[in-house]
C-alpha cells in the first residue's frame, strides 16, 4: 500500500514548530522572572529531636446506673457528684451516654466521662471508684492515658522548628561565605515531624470477664507514671542562587 503525505499538512506542521518553541521559551522566561528560579541549588536534610513530657493523664470513668421512676430527676446531679468526689478540681466531660429500659422496668444509664488529671491526684482513684459503688450504681476506671496533650506536643514541635531555622541560617551563612559572589538565599523549608512513641488509647466499656482477665499490673490506679515521648522534626532545606541575567533576553 502506497502512502501519500499531503503538502498542506506538512506546511502547517513546519510553520507551527517555531511558534511552539517560541512559546516554550517565553513561558520559561516568564517563570524565571516570576519565581526567581535558581541556577544553582544546595539541598539539605536537617533533623532535630526533643522530648515531650506531661504531668497529667486522661482519666476515663464508666458509670452504670439502674434507676426507678422517682430517681431519674436527680440522676444527673448524682453522676456529677460521683465524678467530683472521685477527683476534685478537674473539668469532667461526658463523652458517651446510653439510656435504655430493661425488662424489669428499670431505666439503665451508662455514662462515660473523661478529665485531664494531674498525676498526683490519680493515687487511689481505683479504690475510690470501688468504695463509691453500691447496688444500682457501679463506677469503674476504664482507662488512664498519659499521652501528652496536643498543646504539649505543639509546644515542643515549635521549639524544634526554631532550631531548624537556626541551622538553616547557619548553613546559608557558611555557603555565602564560601561563594560570596553568588548571593545564595533560602528558597524553601519543608517540615516533617513524627512522634516516635505510639499513642496509648484507653480501653472503654470492658465487660466483667474482660476486666477480670486483665493482669493486676494493668489495673490503673495511680501507680503508673508519665512516659516521655521522643519527637523528631526534620526539614528539607533548599538554598539557591539566581543565575546572573536570568529572565533577560540576549
Amino acid at each position: 500500500m502506497r502512502r501519500f503525505l499531503l503538502p498542506g499538512l506538512t506546511a502547517v506542521f513546519l510553520a507551527a514548530t517555531p511558534l511552539l518553541a517560541q512559546a516554550q521559551t517565553a513561558g520559561q522566561t516568564a517563570a524565571i522572572e516570576r519565581t526567581g528560579q535558581a541556577d544553582d541549588e544546595v539541598m539539605l536534610r536537617l533533623e532535630v529531636e526533643g522530648w515531650v513530657e506531661t504531668k497529667t493523664a486522661n482519666l476515663v470513668v464508666a458509670i452504670d446506673m439502674a434507676l426507678q421512676g422517682g430517681q431519674m430527676a436527680d440522676a444527673r446531679d448524682q453522676v456529677n457528684g460521683t465524678l467530683n468526689a472521685l477527683v476534685e478540681g478537674v473539668e469532667w466531660r461526658t463523652t458517651r451516654f446510653n439510656r435504655q429500659m430493661d425488662a424489669a422496668g428499670l431505666e439503665r444509664w451508662q455514662v462515660i466521662a473523661e478529665a485531664r488529671v494531674a498525676e498526683a491526684k490519680l493515687a487511689g482513684v481505683q479504690d475510690k471508684a470501688k468504695a463509691a459503688s453500691k447496688p444500682g450504681l457501679n463506677i469503674r476506671v476504664a482507662g488512664i492515658d498519659f499521652t501528652p496533650t496536643l498543646a504539649e506536643r505543639k509546644s515542643v514541635e515549635s521549639t524544634l522548628r526554631a532550631q531548624i531555622y537556626d541551622q538553616a541560617k547557619a548553613e546559608l551563612d557558611r555557603l555565602n561565605k564560601a561563594f560570596p559572589e553568588r548571593g545564595y538565599r533560602l528558597r524553601m523549608i519543608d517540615f516533617q515531624s513524627s512522634d516516635q512513641q505510639p499513642m496509648a488509647r484507653p480501653q472503654l466499656m470492658m465487660s466483667k470477664s474482660e476486666a477480670s482477665s486483665m493482669p493486676a499490673a494493668d489495673s490503673a490506679g495511680g501507680d503508673g507514671f508519665a512516659v516521655s515521648r521522643r519527637m523528631v522534626v526534620g526539614a528539607t532545606v533548599v538554598l539557591g542562587a539566581v543565575a546572573p541575567g536570568a529572565g533577560k533576553t540576549p
